[in-house]
């Protein structure tokens, strides 16, 4: 049920800007409601369990937690992604995993530059993901594969996470903190489909497909199926929908000899996003107190002819308190066609992403104990991204690449002069060469002379469309040697990744912003990437048993290595030279250990510890973006120790967990400036990436199912705490100053200090134990599922505690309770309504108003409002 003034209620259901006093108090207060959820997950019952085809246990119930397992550990089951909300992609159905937290700019997760997914102290990006053992390589929605690419959700069984550290089997490069590992289902040996169609707010339509070969010929089966999925983004109604369309494929052989089993899956993927826009935190107080940008207004609609002159990114439609605000949808008639407003038209602000992974897996059985697995790959990339830019911008990089060269030929557009030389206007005066007044013409202009007309080079509006992809292969193999109290595991991985990215500006057709792209009117390139990388990583595991089989103990270490290489026209600037550079770089461990306990209590409760240390290798933006201060012999790899303790186990009618967790998080990597002191201190004062300092993180997690005394219903719940603060001040900038001037001032927030230079200071950002952005002290988890006959009914919740917006901490964002429902109904055995079944899910079931973080940055970050309560009404059959 919504709210008119939803911001001043102080409800913990609505958003509200705490004060930093309030923090402080929220946080003692919501420890000990914390520790009483914790508490209430040991009042727990067993439940049946079954196996997947992932080999761990899965519980009926909704999480399971990770038995056997050294490592804090729990995951979703096939229950768990059946009452998901349809159309979901896989990364926002982990939030229901303690310790997780999943922020997206959308109900479903499809945009991906705008989804927030942190496990512990890390984001995505830290973390090591795999579908089915093969790893993504990155999350990355630029570099990288977001796991939505590559698996349709009704296509998984089971999702694993480990919070705290993947093992050191996951193939990963860039994983300082847990995993993330998706299985898919195996074909079926019985012929049949299943098709599905959902519909819902938002012009939502998912359609999925799929067809089980059955046993094609003995111990060879398979399927393939097929999806669709669009809904219409916020601010966009009528105008442009973000659409995928993917296809999978899936066949195992089981040899005759049951020794020898050989599994190929291929994926193809599909989808068109457009880019969203969001409020800085300032902007957002500003609505919030009626007066957006100094209008006098709050949520209302912005247009450039009622609110003329607030900036052209500054333009949408706010009204609803904020839930219709999407790209710039505006065309201004009293400005040009590629100027002002038009000139950032929504059409313009589009991603694509084709993905093609096909994937083997051989599972060997070499009796006595011995396995092994390997798993082979390769993936293609062809992706897009569309963004405009004005007329002004486009000429003066124009003119500069024609100062630095002036015979270059691979521009559309020419320079004006006259017969004497000299530059010449759009009006036909002498102006100064390469000047903002020197004319760009089209090719076959005349050279000027009275009566001559000009014909534009550059018409009006421009736009760029980037090509970026590539390819990349890889192997895996793990060999196991398990013997009467002991396992041994031995395996490795190696991979090469090529990406390419050309971002080259072309004119529009008439100069519009309407106009179709002009290929043959080449104006610049902002840069042309290529980089080429290999990584190779090897590990070793070997787990002891003793006391009767009652303690395990598991020790193993892992090797990374990766080597890089980019070259090209790396930025603009080296374009406007016509200068390419190469760069490589290369880094290395080769003892990453880790060391686990794991005691059995009995039948039902095991206590477990696990010990880790993790290296993150830089990522392909530091050898691209780093100019001239490039020096491959400074930036260091980011590590992180990670500790796990916990207790975890049944008790008469469900499954429990409680862990507690520290983190250590060091080398942090950041564009920041350079001390004078460095040892890259000929770049001193610019921005450049450099290790600058760390991040410490303890938690407690816990997560409970079980069944009740009520036949048919179950509840599950988790409870996450964890506070994580920055351990050192962040250098901001360096200032020079004359012999005999004063000593510079900070702004607050900041601080000044001395340097070995008398006359140079620097200013640091003063966040030495500050909160990092975006991530919550407490968030809390609660679902009930409810089956009676053939109707199933679930119900449940999320809190999600204040966070900072912003690094310097004074950008304080309200905690928000948000709660979902469903109901389903499946038809019944030996009725015309076999195999039928029909389900409503509500996310956000009673319209609440919230704000969540979009980003955050140093001094302001943004924030975006929730899109309201979504509904999806879906019919699946099958036969």
């Amino acid at each position: 049920m919504s709210n008119s003034n939803p911001y001043n209620t102080g409800s913990a259901s609505m958003c509200a800007r705490p004060s930093d006093g309030e923090r402080s108090v929220s946080k003692s207060s919501l420890v000990s409601v914390a520790v009483a959820l914790a508490i209430a997950g040991f009042a727990t019952q067993t439940v049946a369990q079954d196996s997947s085809s992932s080999g761990m246990e899965v519980f009926e119930t909704f999480t399971a937690v990770g038995q056997g397992e050294s490592r804090a550990n729990n995951s979703l089951n096939l229950e768990a992604l059946e009452i998901a909300m349809p159309g979901a992609l896989p990364e926002k159905m982990v939030d229901k995993i303690p310790g997780v937290n999943v922020v997206t700019r959308d109900p479903f997760g499809f945009y991906e530059f705008g989804n927030d997914i942190r496990v512990r102290a890390f984001n995505i990006s830290n973390l090591g993901v795999t579908l089915d053992g093969v790893p993504v390589g990155t999350s990355d929605p630029r570099y990288g594969s977001p796991i939505g690419r590559l698996v349709d959700s009704q296509n998984l069984t089971a999702i694993k996470v480990s919070q705290g550290a993947g093992d050191v089997t996951t193939p990963a490069y860039q994983a300082l903190g847990g995993s993330l590992q998706y299985f898919t289902k195996d074909p079926s040996s019985e012929k049949g489909a299943y098709a599905s169609v959902a519909y819902g707010s938002f012009d939502h339509i998912s359609l999925f497909g799929k067809y089980e070969l059955g046993e094609i010929f003995p111990g060879f089966t398979g399927y393939v199926s097929g999806s669709h999925f669009e809904f219409t983004p916020r601010g966009l109604e009528g105008l442009g929908k973000g659409m995928a369309r993917r296809y999978e494929a899936k066949f195992k052989y089981e040899l005759p000899s049951d020794k020898i089993d050989i599994t190929y899956a291929v994926t193809y993927n599909d989808r068109d996003d457009f880019d969203t826009a969001g409020l800085s935190y300032d902007e957002w107080v500003d609505a919030e107190a009626g007066n957006y940008r100094g209008t006098g207004q709050g949520y209302v609609e912005f247009t450039p002819w009622d609110y003329p002159g607030i900036g052209n990114f500054n333009y949408g439609d706010l009204s609803d308190q904020g839930r219709n605000l999407g790209p710039v949808k505006y065309l201004d008639s009293t400005v040009g066609a590629g100027e002002g407003v038009n000139a950032i038209y929504y059409d313009k602000w589009k991603n694509g992403r084709m993905d093609t992974l096909q994937r083997f897996k051989f599972d060997f059985d070499f009796d006595d104990g011995k396995t092994m697995e390997v798993v082979t790959y390769y993936q293609d990339k062809d992706n897009y991204g569309l963004w405009g830019r004005d007329r002004a911008y486009a000429q003066n990089q124009v003119r500069a690449a024609y100062m630095n060269d002036p015979s270059r030929t691979d521009i559309w557009g020419q320079l004006w002069y006259d017969a004497d030389d000299n530059a010449i206007s759009e009006t036909g005066e002498i102006v100064e060469a390469y000047s903002s007044e020197h004319a760009i013409v089209a090719p076959g202009t005349p050279t000027y002379s009275a009566g001559v007309e000009f014909v534009a080079g550059i018409p009006g509006r421009t736009a760029r469309d980037e090509n970026f992809g590539g390819h990349r292969y890889g192997l895996t193999a793990s060999y196991t040697w398990e013997t009467e109290n002991n396992k041994l595991i031995l395996g490795g991985w190696y991979e090469f990744d090529h990406h390419g990215t050309e971002r080259p500006n072309f004119n529009l057709d008439g100069g519009s912003i309407l106009g179709a792209y002009r290929y043959d009117q080449f104006n610049f390139t902002n840069y042309t990437r290529y980089i080429d990388q290999d990584v190779m990583q090897f590990w070793v595991q070997d787990t002891y048993t003793a006391m009767d089989g009652k303690l395990d103990i598991i020790a193993g270490a892992k090797a990374i290595t990766l080597d890089r290489d980019a070259n090209g026209f790396l930025s603009i600037g080296e374009w406007l030279k016509n200068e390419e550079t190469f760069r490589s770089t290369s880094y290395e461990d080769y003892f990453l250990p880790q060391f686990g306990l794991l005691y059995a209590l009995g039948d039902s409760t095991e206590l477990f510890f696990n010990y880790s240390e993790n290296m993150a290798t830089p990522n392909s933006g530091t050898i691209t973006t780093a100019g001239d201060t490039f020096n491959p012999d400074i930036l260091k790899p980011e590590y992180s120790e990670n500790f796990d303790v916990g207790v975890r186990g049944n008790l008469a009618g469900g499954s429990y967990t409680l862990q507690a967790y520290h983190v250590s998080y060091t080398d942090r990597i950041l564009a920041s400036a350079v001390p004078i002191d460095s040892a890259n201190a000929g770049a001193a004062g610019n921005s450049v990436y450099q290790n600058v300092g760390g991040v410490d993180s303890w938690g407690v997690e816990a997560s409970g199912d079980w069944m009740t005394a009520i036949e048919g219903l179950k509840f599950s719940g988790s409870v996450a705490i964890q506070e994580t603060t920055f351990q050192e001040d962040l250098l901001d900038s360096v200032v020079f100053i004359e012999e005999g001037d004063p000593i510079p001032t900070a702004d607050p927030g900041y601080r000044v200090a001395a340097t070995s230079d008398p006359l140079a200071y620097e200013i640091y950002e003063d966040i030495s134990g500050n909160d990092l952005g975006n991530t919550p002290f407490l968030t809390a988890n609660f679902d009930a599922i409810y089956t009676k006959g053939d109707f199933r009914f679930n119900f449940g919740g999320k809190y999600y505690d204040e966070v900072y917006v912003n690094t310097l901490n004074t950008q304080p964002l309200g905690s928000y309770t948000v709660f979902d429902g469903g109901i389903s109904y499946s038809g019944r055995s030996d009725t015309a309504l076999e195999g039928w079944k029909v389900s409503l899910n509500v996310s956000n079931l009673f319209d609440q108003y919230f704000w969540y973080a979009r980003s955050y940055n140093d001094e302001d970050g943004q924030v975006l409002a929730d899109r309201g309560r979504n509904f999806v009404l879906r019919m699946e059959t099958e036969f």
